[in-house]
């Protein structure tokens, strides 16, 4: 798998099939703004993962250094043959960004998102501009829960490619997850008015305009997500929740 058709690879994962990132979970509905609890970022990767940092110029290009942690975890033993060949091109040419591109995507896939960090950030260490690099870091955050640093890196990928609804959509979905309903709401409505026609910016405008209580922008949305797509699977759950939704003058327009 290339880098280019990273993008295309995490915006196009079947839905629920991982539970992944902006594809499969929600924020429970009529909730309201600070309702629940946040699951606390984790403060450390899973044992069985090395947290290897990012490789300087000089190492990247030729043999690691024996104090750096060992690259060979080939996605830990139950990883598929393919996972396992994706990280070990990776491991043996540390240099290469598109073999740690790769492994960040058949990781990710794999629901490896500690090791797919991993390799991510080394990809973006290879090529600090890269926006797939970058995306990759920051969908790998998101799944570890470190929403914040998530949408500080997805917003810099937004920096860098403005026009790019996919882009603000997934940053839209991390400010939902963190609970910034309103920077959400903002985001998702940008990345509306460059693709109209996208089914999940439209539901993200729904429920944070919902968990604001702006009952008519939320109506507005589900409208239009309706026009859009009547067999959407989500509406039937989203009209419920407008049902349910007290209105209030706490979130007015911006």
């Amino acid at each position: 798998m290339g880098t280019a058709s990273f993008k295309t690879f995490v915006l196009g994962l079947v839905v629920g099939a991982l539970g992944g990132y902006g594809l499969g979970h929600w924020l429970p509905l009529g909730g309201g703004a600070g309702a629940g609890v946040q699951p606390p970022a984790p403060d450390g990767r899973p044992a069985s993962t090395a947290a290897a940092p990012p490789l300087t110029p000089g190492q990247s290009s030729g043999a690691l250094p024996a104090t750096h942690p060992p690259l060979t975890t080939a996605g830990g033993p139950s990883a598929s043959p393919a996972v396992k060949a994706a990280c070990q091109a990776a491991d043996t040419d540390p240099g290469n960004y598109l073999a740690q591109m790769d492994a960040a995507a058949a990781l990710y896939r794999a629901g490896n998102f500690a090791e797919a960090l991993d390799y991510a950030q080394r990809a973006r260490h290879l090529r600090p501009d890269s926006v797939d690099a970058l995306l990759a870091v920051g969908v790998s955050q998101a799944e570890l829960e470190q929403y914040d640093a998530a949408a500080k890196t997805l917003a810099q990928a937004v920096g860098r490619r403005p026009d790019d609804a996919d882009l603000r959509t997934e940053l839209a979905y991390v400010h939902l997850r963190r609970k910034d309903f309103r920077a959400a709401l903002a985001e998702a409505e940008r990345a509306h008015r460059l693709a109209a026609q996208a089914e999940r910016t439209l539901e993200i405008i729904v429920q944070s305009a919902l968990e604001l209580g702006e009952k008519a922008r939320a109506k507005a949305a589900l409208d239009r997500l309706a026009a859009v797509n009547p067999g959407n699977p989500r509406l039937a759950e989203l009209a419920r929740a407008l049902t349910a939704v007290t209105p209030t003058t706490k979130g007015k327009p911006s």
